[in-house]
């Protein structure tokens, strides 16, 4: 058979051999490495993509200069984390045809009915036996060119099913008051733990120069991010020790400021600590997360935490809530997020430990609906288009009224971030992203703000104002914690809605 081969090659190629060979053999004989001298031109290369003994003919193999090459399984990306697991794919120009360009590129062909695979079908189990369909191939009972699975019917398509639901943990506060009597402070003492873009740009100039505050101590991962901070905003001390920071009786509030799959540890740690906590959002990435939060207010009767959700506090949207007056029936609001795209780099597309996009974010916009509708809401019903990036989430109230929520990345950049609309009784606030409101009544406007000269005041200011005071008198936090945990429920709930397809109702846990 190696001669007849060898004579072949030689007939095709006048004599030279191939460029080169390719070794797809398994197994323990040297005669695929033997042929592939024998096959090659000068200067060829042999490439092993099989796993077959290499010992390689020295004499053979130097005459001819061959060059030896092996082909890693899958191609580029193999053995890569951040392309295995956080799926950043390789840039189109450096890397032509990677694990996820080919799989793409056979599910158009897939798509378009250039490639017929029905007649490699040759068996179809159900998923529940696939334990025993994989050992009838091992044993050869089974004789198949390829197995697909039929999957359960999802709930919803064989008929009317129940919604599945998502338990909205209940507040359990040990015997210690939630809000304790106590002289109000002349000076707070805030503990910043992160300094990263969010906090030194959007929180710290807010508290920087304000009276009755001193920025006691900053705690980053690296001493030189920490110094920076310290110097910058005025810090009296910078470290790296949280320990340190969590038990000095000096501190009196702590904000946590760090990357999303850290808030809820932390936010338990402080509020064991018996610390006002200020966390950003998201609260909570899982629902065990949110657990854990819960389980350390319950333990502590410490239940003094806000999160960052700043829109409720915009003065724009305050006046026209006070404007618009109280409702008498159910509303209807719409609210546009066109939230654009993320830059290659950022943080946030580290979905593996980072949460999605719409978990980190979303919680603003639901706690802003819930706010102007006066109530949590009580089901999440959420679908997206493909690669889940643009989103619709419609949230449904005790009171009847609904919110529709559109979260999308694939809009103009020069449009307007968030524009918002609530319908009820005959009238219409609208919201300009920040800059413009105005209130609707019958056939003419019945008030319309002026346009904000500067920036936008999204309401991080006040949001810190009512926080410090809160911690200064010993007051009420100015959200409440129930309304915190229902926000955070519903966001949770909308990654549950849309693999599920179906609306997840919102359980109050008793």
């Amino acid at each position: 058979a190696s001669a007849a081969v060898e004579a072949a090659v030689a007939e095709l190629t006048g004599g030279h051999g191939v460029d080169q060979v390719y070794l797809a053999a398994g197994g323990g004989s040297n005669q695929p490495v033997e042929l592939a001298a024998r096959l090659s031109r000068d200067r060829g290369r042999v490439v092993d993509i099989g796993k077959c003994r290499l010992d390689l003919p020295w004499n053979a193999y130097y005459e001819k200069e061959l060059d030896v090459r092996f082909s890693r399984s899958y191609g580029p990306g193999r053995y890569d984390p951040e392309y295995e697991l956080e799926g950043r794919d390789y840039p189109i120009g450096y890397v032509r045809w990677t694990e996820r360009r080919n799989l793409a590129c056979f599910l158009d062909l897939l798509a378009r009915g250039s490639v017929d695979v029905e007649p490699l079908v040759s068996h179809i189990a159900d998923f529940d036996d696939a334990v025993e369909t994989y050992q009838r191939l091992k044993d050869g009972d089974l004789k198949a060119v390829a197995v697909l699975f039929r999957y359960p019917e999802r709930a919803g398509e064989a008929g009317e099913a129940e919604a599945p639901a998502v338990a909205v943990p209940a507040v359990r506060r040990s015997g210690v008051a939630s809000t304790p009597a106590r002289a109000a402070k002349a000076q707070v003492r805030l503990a910043f733990v992160g300094a990263g873009n969010y906090a030194t740009s959007m929180l710290l100039p807010h508290l920087a120069q304000r009276d009755g505050i001193t920025l006691s101590t900053v705690v980053t991962t690296t001493a030189l991010s920490a110094a920076n901070a310290k110097r910058k905003f005025g810090f009296a001390e910078a470290t790296t020790d949280l320990d340190a920071v969590l038990g000095d009786p000096s501190i009196d509030a702590v904000f946590v400021v760090t990357r999303h799959s850290s808030h809820a540890e932390l936010t338990q740690r402080a509020l064991l600590a018996g610390k006002t906590v200020f966390v950003e959002k998201p609260l909570a990435l899982t629902e065990d997360e949110l657990a854990g939060v819960l389980a350390a207010v319950e333990e502590s009767g410490n239940d003094r935490l806000q999160v960052g959700f700043n829109r409720r506090f915009a003065p724009l949207l305050q006046e026209a809530r006070k404007r618009f007056g109280a409702r008498t029936g159910p509303a209807s609001v719409r609210y546009l997020v066109n939230a654009g795209q993320l830059g290659h780099g950022s943080w946030y597309l580290q979905q593996g430990t980072e949460g999605s996009r719409f978990a980190g974010e979303g919680g603003h916009f639901i706690d802003t609906v819930s706010w102007l509708l006066a109530g949590d809401p009580v089901s999440v019903y959420a679908v997206a288009t493909s690669g889940n990036e643009d989103l619709q989430v419609v949230l449904r109230y005790p009171d009847g009224s609904t919110a529709t929520i559109s979260y999308v990345t694939t809009g103009a950049a020069s449009f307007p971030k968030e524009t918002l609309d609530l319908v009820a009784d005959g009238k219409v606030l609208r919201l300009d992203d920040f800059v413009r409101a105005a209130v609707y009544d019958g056939r003419r406007k019945r008030w319309v703000s002026s346009r904000l000269p500067k920036a936008r005041d999204k309401g991080q200011s006040a949001e810190l104002a009512a926080f410090i005071k809160a911690v200064r008198t010993g007051g009420p936090m100015p959200v409440p914690l129930e309304s915190l945990i229902a926000t955070t429920s519903a966001t949770l709930a909308v990654q549950a809605g849309l693999v599920g397809g179906a609306p997840v109702t919102l359980a109050r846990a008793r």
